[in-house]
């Protein structure tokens, strides 16, 4: 039993060191993404709306994959940071480029129209996918 408990043990370290820079690293960068955000996502979900809750909830998936990657392929929690920090900065360049793409952000997402939130997350997922890819080597 011992020879099970003892690595799981010496190993709880290195996993919430990797663990909480990678989640840090996603707080801040969905923050920074809804802040952005000309509409007030958060108080448009409450308020039943769909395509805030596609568009935000597609910007969280497609900001945590290629995070995700940045801590599978590092091997330090320093190299986590430094590595899912470069992801999230193309995601969130990405994000801006795709609302871009789509236009009216604010009206669009106020008026609840589902098409353009599929399309910002179908652009952000795409480049989400290779971003992670990138990452891995």
């Amino acid at each position: 039993m011992n020879d099970v408990i003892q690595p799981l043990l010496h190993a709880l370290p290195v996993f919430f060191a990797h663990f909480g820079v990678a989640l840090a690293t996603l707080v801040v960068a969905v923050a920074i993404v809804l802040k952005a955000t000309p509409a007030a996502e958060i108080r448009l979900i409450r308020a039943g709306n769909l395509a805030a809750a596609v568009w935000s909830a597609g910007t969280v998936v497609a900001m945590a994959m290629p995070i995700a990657a940045a801590m599978q392929f590092s091997h330090t929690a320093g190299e986590v940071a430094v590595w899912a920090a470069l992801a999230a900065i193309i995601q969130i360049a990405t994000y801006y480029a795709a609302a871009a793409v789509v236009g009216k952000t604010r009206a669009t997402l106020e008026a609840g129209e589902l098409p353009p939130a599929v399309a910002v997350v179908g652009i952000q997922l795409g480049v989400a996918f290779i971003n992670a890819a990138a990452l891995s080597g």
